[in-house]
This record gives C-alpha cells, structure tokens and sequence, in this order.
C-alpha cells in the first residue's frame, strides 16, 4: 500500500463509497470525519461512477497535489472547513456570503444550511440568497429548530413537575422499632 493523504468529509451528511477492484468494500465518513486514503484508493473512487462527483463536491483531500490531480484548479471555497462556514455565518460579508454560495461545493452548501440551523443565522439577507439559490427557506428551517427545542425543554419540565410518589413508604412507629418482637404462646 502506498502512501497514505488526508481525506475529510466536509459535509452534513454520511459518505459511503466502495472501490472493490482494490478490496475496499465498505468506505464510511461520518460528518466531519477525517481518515487516511491511500491514492491507489482515491484513484478507484475517482474511476467509479460519481466518485468524482464525491471527491469534488463531499470529500476534502488536504494534500494540495493530490487535490490538483482529481479535482483540478479549485475555488478557495473547495477548503472550508466546519469553522471557516461558522465564521463565514457569524461574521462574513455579504459579499463572502454570496461567493460561497456561487463556488462552494455541494457539500459546503449543505453545512452551510446545517450550522445556519444550529447557531442559528441571524442575517435575513443571507437567508434570502440562501433560499434564491438553493431553494431552501433557512428561515423557516430555523423557526421550527427552534420550536422543536423549546417543545422538548417544555416537555421536559413538565415531565419533572409531576413526579410524584403513587406510593407511600410505610414507616414502622418509632417506640414498635425498639421494642423486640418476640412469638408469644399460651399452653
């Protein structure tokens, strides 16, 4: 096996691919997740079909050569990681805002609508280009995260409020406890 590169997945959501010509059956990442790939590895997803489509788009390849050679030339959005969207949410410009939108990959654009629900956005303007070119109302998205979490917490200190005992421990009298207790008989 040859050389191994850094691989992350930069999006939401799972990633699962297989390359069976070099006994990989089962690659899995979870969100966020960086693992060691060899090259003969990131070759066959490439040759697989959408693999390309995976490592473009999904996959982060931190070895900026073995990036060049499956993806190209990249737009600076190609790098962003989980903390650069935060910021990009929290303090970028609009300007930032719609060149990510313009040029990130898919799953950039995914994490952006993720942590836009979590933090959660608070720029109506961001919104509406988020929604002009994804489709998606992050607006909304948020209102109903944040119902959901208030309903949960209500829930919750409802479910704590009316714990009460169904039963009463029975307590023995003080003076009964001293008192031995012994079998008594008549003859």
């Amino acid at each position: 096996m040859g050389k191994t590169y850094l691989v992350t997945n930069r999006s939401a959501s799972q990633v699962f691919y297989a390359v069976p010509e070099i006994g990989v059956k089962s690659r899995q990442f979870q969100p966020g997740e960086t693992k060691k790939i060899s090259f003969e590895e990131l070759e066959g997803l490439n040759y697989q079909p959408g693999g390309n489509a995976l490592i473009r788009d999904y996959l982060l390849i931190q070895d900026l050569d073995v990036r060049q050679e499956f993806c190209g030339d990249t737009e600076p959005e190609y790098n962003m990681t989980a903390a650069d969207v935060k910021e990009l949410i929290l303090h970028g410009s609009m300007d930032e805002w719609l060149d990510c939108l313009d040029f990130a990959p898919e799953g950039v654009i995914d994490l952006i609508k993720d942590l836009s629900i979590e933090l959660p956005l608070t720029d109506t303007r961001k919104m509406d280009a988020y929604k002009e070119k994804t489709g998606t109302d992050l607006g909304k998205l948020i209102r109903i995260h944040a119902e959901e979490i208030a309903e949960e917490e209500a829930a919750k200190q409802a479910n704590e409020q009316n714990k009460e005992r169904r039963t009463q421990k029975v307590e023995a009298p003080a003076s009964a406890a001293a008192e031995p207790t012994a079998r008594r008989t008549t003859g």
